[in-house]
């Protein structure tokens, strides 16, 4: 059965201000301000989750392989599930309420402005993810593994599709795959969460693309 969170999202508009560099717009502070505001009123974060358990380790084409409800996934960072059993798939969101937003009706800059609150929404969800597999799983430090993140060998993002499968699909949650395996809303993310005694794992580590914005660690080695 698929745990749905909703997580209250309360963001300082400091924080925004810092973040888009509010005192250097006066010509669109208004429009800016409308938005936050607007976007705090509507945007609803949201996760849905669901523990499930590895049926079986493999390789193909000579590529690390898990089997879960008879699904296969296969990728370099796949490895990092070879002692492990248990996963728990997630979808963790922003919330959809801003995608039919006239966001063209204000400063060019606007799109910017909204990625900036909404990737807080994110945040938000993310945060309660991790503490609710914390509670009520008993994992003490949830690791997380995701299609598409780092160079394309590393997991195919094409295999989104299945994971999106283990779920019943994102949208009791609101997000949806396109043919390209591009989440919607645009600050969603998804992939299995886990426990390993690899416990410095972080996809991250692993990716050459140097200028990432979402890149948490410094680059490690090549997988």
């Amino acid at each position: 059965m698929n745990i749905i969170l909703k997580p209250n999202f309360d963001p300082l508009f400091s924080q925004y201000q810092k973040a888009i560099r509010f005192d250097n717009i006066d010509d669109a502070q208004e429009d800016a301000t409308l938005l936050f505001n607007t976007a705090v009123q509507k945007l609803k974060p949201k996760v849905m989750l669901k523990e499930l358990f590895i049926d079986g380790h493999s390789t193909k084409d000579g590529l690390p392989t898990v089997t879960i409800e008879s699904l296969e996934f296969t990728g370099k960072a796949l490895r990092v599930l070879n002692d492990v059993h248990r996963v728990f798939v997630y979808i963790a969101t922003c919330g959809n309420e801003m995608e039919d937003f006239d966001i063209y009706s204000l400063d060019m800059l606007a799109p910017y402005w909204l990625d900036i609150v909404k990737s807080q929404a994110l945040g938000v969800a993310r945060r309660e993810m991790l503490a609710y597999v914390r509670d009520a799983w008993q994992v003490k430090r949830p690791l997380s593994v995701n299609p598409g993140s780092g160079n394309v060998d590393i997991w195919p993002i094409e295999q989104m599709q299945d994971l999106f499968k283990l779920l019943g699909g994102g949208g009791e949650i609101g997000v949806s795959l396109n043919g390209s395996s591009l989440m919607t809303p645009n600050k969603s993310i998804a992939g299995l969460l886990f426990t390993s005694a690899e416990s410095d794992w972080e996809s991250c580590a692993h990716c050459e693309r140097e200028r990432c914005p979402s890149r948490r660690v410094p680059f490690k080695e090549k997988m």
